[in-house]
């Protein structure tokens, strides 16, 4: 098993948005035993710790995959964030990255579903019902709108702040985002077999490791 494939932070700093009162978010990697996954006894679930202001998502390489080929938004931010903490030691530095350019590779339209999801999600839970209308709140479903708008446009992922946004500015970038879904050139969705590729290959590594113990 290898405990730590890597870890990145995925919260307000990269968006550049923190502030004093911040948590730390990350987001971390873990690549299951093989031979329990070969025998079905391997849990697999994803777990969250949060200690000192620091939350941790933790996640088998498996579900990553995953969530990645079903356009997910937060795992296309924790493998693609700009700001990694720590990564295995080769030769599993090589497959971190590896995975990276596959992702970059394979943008697809399937990721509008994902985050318009979060966006209307996060925009009735509270600014709708008046729990967090708060400019903070708003800038934080808007950075995700404008992220969302970007990749479908352009194939690119950029983590950028937005500042000063109001009520009336999330519907708008809503409408923004369908836009930009209906008329992307991008491909429906991502090449599945690239993907399964590669986790085939990193668990063929793991259990060359299970088998040199």
């Amino acid at each position: 098993m290898i405990n730590n494939f890597f870890t990145a932070e995925i919260g307000s700093t990269i968006w550049n948005m923190r502030h004093a009162k911040s948590d730390t978010d990350l987001f971390r990697v873990y690549v299951a035993s093989t031979e329990e996954i070969l025998k079905g006894t391997a849990n697999t679930r994803s777990k969250f710790t949060q200690k000192d202001n620091v939350d941790i998502a933790i996640h088998e390489i498996g579900k990553v995959v995953d969530m990645l080929t079903k356009g997910n938004l937060n795992f296309l931010i924790g493998v693609m964030s700009p700001l990694t903490v720590s990564i295995a030691e080769p030769p599993l530095t090589s497959f971190y990255f590896k995975l990276r350019d596959i992702v970059k590779e394979n943008i697809s339209k399937n990721c509008y579903h994902s985050i318009h999801g979060l966006a209307v999600h996060n925009y009735k839970k509270y600014i709708e019902n008046g729990k967090d209308d708060s400019e903070r709140r708003c800038n934080k479903i808007l950075r995700v709108l404008v992220f969302g708008k970007t990749l479908l446009d352009t194939g690119k992922l950029e983590f950028k702040p937005f500042k000063e946004g109001v009520h009336d500015d999330i519907e708008a970038w809503i409408y923004q985002l369908d836009e930009a879904y209906k008329y992307s050139l991008l491909p429906e969705k991502p090449d599945e077999k690239t993907y399964r590729d590669w986790l085939y290959e990193i668990r063929r590594y793991e259990w060359e490791l299970e088998k040199e113990k």
